[in-house]
């Protein structure tokens, strides 16, 4: 009897021993990490603003290689929208299009929303303009190169953001560097993006560059 005690406390010794071993084993095998680290180690959320400012110079550049003179465009979208956006735009789907473009005026107007330019060439009664007020879009500086698409990014919100940001910094960085007001009766030249939609006749170009004649 006590050699059979003997022999089951030897062996609830033995599988006490093992369970112990096998509990450091996984203790040394586990890697701790700090909260702090954990954290650095999450993917980082998306910052539009970041992103827009490192891809704005290549965007910009490639907006004033690819733009169409506005009264050829204009003649083209005037007979027809699709057929333009064809031959000069990029196809966003659903009939719509966005167009780099730019244009040489005598600046004819100013008020808080826009900047009116008279542009040679142009069709009869077409309206060529620069936004300044809530008309400003960041969409089309986004698209009009084919550089930037939605499956670029995680979700629409993303990707509405870096137009957004893209707005902010027409407005900023190129709007903000003339003084509308002083433009009235001198010649520009205008650079940017329009999008296919707006009202008829009128061309709003976003801008992503403007210079003033001397």
């Amino acid at each position: 009897m006590r050699n059979l005690l003997g022999s089951a406390q030897r062996t609830r010794a033995m599988w006490t021993v093992l369970g112990l071993a096998l509990i450091v084993a996984m203790v040394l095998g586990t890697k701790f990490v700090s909260a702090t680290a954990s954290a650095n180690s999450q993917p980082k959320a998306f910052n539009a603003t970041q992103y827009a400012q490192q891809k704005w110079p290549s965007v910009a550049t490639a907006l004033e290689q690819k733009a169409v003179d506005v009264p050829t465009l204009a003649g083209a979208m005037d007979a027809n929208v699709a057929d333009a956006g064809k031959k000069y735009g990029q196809d966003l789907g659903a009939g719509s299009f966005a167009f780099a473009v730019k244009a040489t005026g005598t600046v004819t107007a100013v008020d808080d929303n826009f900047i009116t330019i008279s542009v040679p060439g142009m069709p009869r009664g077409d309206i060529v303009r620069i936004p300044l007020g809530l008309a400003l879009n960041g969409l089309p500086l986004r698209d009009a190169t084919g550089q930037i698409h939605f499956g670029d990014f995680t979700n629409q919100t993303d990707y509405q953001d870096v137009a957004n940001a893209f707005q902010a910094i027409s407005r900023q960085d190129v709007l903000g560097k003339i003084t509308p007001a002083d433009l009235k009766g001198k010649q520009i030249t205008v650079i940017g993006a329009i999008a296919s939609g707006g009202p008829a006749h009128a061309y709003s170009i976003n801008p992503a560059k403007i210079e003033v004649a001397p």
